[in-house]
């Protein structure tokens, strides 16, 4: 099993994408050649979201990214 991007995986496992989904967003990051903290493709405008934009929002008061940040690290354990 492969482990990196190990974000995007975590993020998958959250939302409950399907596998497949996950497995092509991780295709794309090593396409593009993304951080290893990458998590989100916005397809709209190109973008990726970082893990570390979310802990930002989270230490920057927002309840719900925070909650997010500790529900990932734990699925990440």
């Amino acid at each position: 099993m492969a482990t990196d991007y190990a974000f995007i995986r975590a993020y998958g496992k959250f939302t409950g994408a399907r596998e497949s989904f996950v497995d092509d967003t991780v295709r794309r990051a090593r396409r593009q050649n993304a951080a290893d903290d990458v998590m989100i493709y916005h397809e709209d405008s190109a973008s990726w979201t970082h893990f570390g934009d979310l802990e930002a929002k989270a230490e920057g008061g927002d309840a719900e990214a925070a909650e997010q940040v500790k529900k990932i690290r734990e699925i990440m354990r």
